[in-house]
């Protein structure tokens, strides 16, 4: 889903350095020079208006991770929305007129440009301003969802299904009965979840260099609308929190150890911390709204973790040997387990098009939610929905912008799983942009990034 628009390498921020020295004797450099030192003054306005949304309405931000000090102002008087919102536009349009010479600066620009944009959209739709589904997933994460999901396909999985489940009664009723077989006793989930954390993380390792000292602690939470939440401290630190409102079997266990912690949100956020905000000074990368293009990457790709990690025979080797014995689960339907849980995952591109049509009113909770459970099995669907309800087309980055990812992450492979892992955390240390998106009328039902 995502252009990489390379931000050079450390050995460019030397020569910048020298080139600054110089600058003495090199009076044509003096401009360069200048909008550097407007960009650095902008970013740091920047994640001021953030931090200060993020106090006016929780939801806006996901995590601050730079010195308290340089927003401790903000945090104990922030703006009102209005004056955020006026305060955003004068900065967008100032950081739009700065003519920046090197890559790496337009880089920035276009960065901060995009956040500005998409912070401008989200004070909008706080301040109650009206808005549909398409045009908060364009302002927000520059993304428009297709008009629909592919019928066909979603048929056709469907009709697989409908012959691997036993029992009575509708598709999902018949999935809900099977998936009960493999819910984790509560209890238990800590074990299962530490277990598949230290597999996630030392997958990760034979991959991507982790900083040093970095850690994940989890928490086990409850009355949050959803399932679990990375929170990064700073520092290469984050807590993963975990609903236990929600019944988690071993395969979502898996799926959330890799997409909260490794290589997921926390190694983005870690890696990201390490080589852009320490390593290059760029302080707009030590806060992250969550209705941005930045944070579409960061859920997008997440969403890929465990599959990037962990293809088929891996994930059945770890689950059904490992896993399962510690859940206290026979792993001798772990294989059929995983085949019916893999064509369901398949069935996630149906959300975005139900969350539309309810969000835009077309579709009240009650004949949503049954959409929801006839087209995406899902047989408690009222969850979902007061998750759209609060967090409304944030649904299009883990669903329409996984596809995206997946397709870019293949074309870019060639399925290749080692070129994969490298592309996977290419993403993470530079500055991807997102023009290279597969075209949106052939994103159907896409199978799992690196099964096979």
């Amino acid at each position: 889903m995502l252009k990489q628009t390379s931000i050079r390498d450390t050995s460019i921020m030397l020569a910048s350095t020298a080139l600054v020295l110089m600058l003495p004797l090199l009076n044509g450099c003096k401009e360069s020079a200048s909008k550097t030192a407007r960009l650095d003054s902008e970013a740091q306005e920047y994640v001021q208006l953030a931090v200060g949304l993020g106090q006016r309405d929780s939801d806006s931000l996901d995590f601050y991770s730079g010195p308290q000090a340089q927003v401790s102002e903000v945090m104990k008087h922030p703006p009102t929305l209005p004056s955020l919102r006026e305060s955003a536009v004068r900065l967008l349009a100032k950081v739009e007129q700065v003519q920046p010479e090197r890559d790496e600066e337009k880089v920035r620009k276009r960065f901060l440009t995009r956040q500005l944009q998409a912070m401008v959209g989200r004070i909008d739709l706080v301040l109650g301003r009206p808005s549909s589904f398409d045009a908060e997933t364009k302002a927000s994460f520059g993304v428009v969802v297709p008009a629909s999901y592919d019928r066909a396909a979603t048929a056709a999985v469907q009709s697989e299904l409908d012959k691997l489940l036993p029992g009575d009664g509708s598709l999902a009723e018949r999935y809900q009965a099977f998936d009960n077989r493999f819910i984790v006793p509560p209890k238990l989930v800590p074990a299962v979840m530490a277990r598949a954390i230290e597999a996630c993380r030392t997958k990760t390792k034979q991959h991507i260099e982790l900083p040093a000292g970095e850690a994940v602690s989890v928490e086990y939470v409850r009355n949050k609308p959803w399932s679990a939440y990375s929170w990064y401290k700073g520092g290469f630190q984050s807590v993963v929190q975990v609903n236990m409102d929600f019944a988690l079997t071993v395969d979502r266990i898996m799926n959330l150890a890799c997409h909260e912690a490794y290589p997921g949100h926390h190694t983005y956020n870690s890696i990201r911390d390490v080589q852009l905000v320490q390593g290059r000074n760029l302080k707009e990368y030590s806060v992250q709204p969550t209705f941005s293009p930045q944070s579409m990457l960061s859920e997008s790709i997440a969403t890929l973790a465990a599959d990037v990690a962990f293809p088929e025979q891996c994930r059945l080797e770890l689950e059904r040997d490992v896993l399962f014995p510690i859940a206290g689960l026979n792993g001798k339907d772990a294989q059929s387990y995983l085949k019916v849980e893999a064509l369901v995952d398949r069935l996630h591109t149906v959300e975005p098009t139900i969350a539309r049509e309810y969000l835009d009113g077309r579709l009240e909770f009650e004949r949503a939610g049954a959409e929801l459970e006839s087209a995406a099995l899902m047989a408690h669907p009222e969850a979902v929905l007061l998750y759209m309800n609060e967090y409304r087309s944030y649904v299009a980055t883990y669903t329409y912008g996984r596809d995206l990812a997946a397709a870019a992450l293949l074309r870019r492979s060639g399925g290749d799983r080692n070129l994969q892992w490298k592309v996977y955390s290419q993403w993470m240390s530079v500055d991807p942009q997102m023009e290279e998106r597969t075209d949106s009328s052939k994103v159907s039902v896409l199978p799992r990034a690196g099964g096979g």
